[in-house]
């Protein structure tokens, strides 16, 4: 029986690679869009506290809009890693928003465990940014159904 469970760790299967990734990137998703939604039903002075982070990068205006640009990036970004439409365009603008988190954590000298979910969330969504979205995900089969179009087009020409 040991024999038996070594031997499925150490198995490789694209299979069981693919719905690991999916189910990281939809749990994932999932987070982001819950916390965007809740932070943009958590009213203007709430979004222009989380807004003023950004006067760490020097931009002293406009923190209720900035606020509003966390909260619909966190739920827009959640939305499309769930779906896995768009990852990669998603990641960017997750990105800067964790880049930000971070800055602030550190600013404050908060301890690791202040700011330690927003830097997993950063390796996450860089590594999708470079990764894809992977094969379960509407980029997958947008992607399928394009290049099926377009060799089927080509074929009749």
């Amino acid at each position: 029986m040991f024999h038996h469970i070594i031997s499925f760790t150490m198995h490789h299967s694209p299979l069981l690679q693919q719905l690991g990734f999916t189910l990281i990137r939809v749990g994932f998703g999932t987070i982001f869009l819950i916390f965007g939604y809740n932070k943009l039903m958590s009213g203007s002075e709430s979004l222009t506290q989380l807004g003023s982070a950004m006067g760490l990068f020097g931009i002293t205006w406009g923190y209720c809009m900035w606020g509003y640009f966390a909260a619909l990036t966190e739920l827009c970004g959640g939305a499309a890693f769930m779906l896995g439409f768009g990852t990669r365009i998603a990641s960017l603008p997750l990105i800067w928003l964790l880049i930000v988190a971070i800055k602030f954590h550190f600013q404050k000298n908060d301890p690791f465990m202040k700011w330690a979910f927003a830097a997993l969330c950063l390796c996450i969504v860089i590594s999708y940014l470079l990764a894809g979205s992977g094969l379960y995900s509407v980029d997958h089969m947008w992607k399928s159904c394009s290049s099926c179009h377009t060799s089927s087009h080509n074929h009749h020409m």
